[in-house]
């Protein structure tokens, strides 16, 4: 039994190496105008995210508008990349401070497994009065 552990050790730590979630940790805006959100999700060499699974990131907001809720790899800035990346109109319409919560879900693949990865980030969204 004392071969288990290592195993499950080298097993975590290979659900959660070899890819990376790139977003901003803020973005800035004013009343009125759009912005975007850039979602980047970024695989280590060897690693790729499976086109079969499905890639799906779930946007909860408060205080801010998107048009859709659900993205998916088809809704992707590059649907056919390996490692997809998005670029997410957001618009206010009123100033002040507000998140975007993201929740991304998909497979990473090795040469020979895909693993389930489950991530959730938040984004501070800084909305400034329009001036005079």
């Amino acid at each position: 039994m004392k071969w288990l552990l290592p195993l499950l050790v080298a097993s975590t730590a290979y659900a959660e190496a070899g890819w990376e979630l790139r977003v901003p940790e803020r973005v800035e805006m004013q009343v009125g105008s759009g912005g975007t959100l850039p979602i980047a999700i970024a695989v280590d060499r060897g690693q790729s995210i499976s086109k079969d699974g499905g890639v799906i990131v779930d946007l909860a907001t408060d205080g801010v508008g998107v048009k859709k809720k659900r993205l998916s790899r088809a809704d992707a800035v590059d649907p056919d990349a390996d490692a997809p990346r998005f670029a997410v109109p957001i618009r206010a319409d009123a100033a002040g401070d507000f998140t975007v919560r993201l929740h991304l879900r998909f497979w990473l693949c090795g040469p020979k497994v895909c693993k389930p990865i489950d991530a959730r980030r938040t984004v501070a969204i800084a909305v400034a009065a329009t001036p005079p």
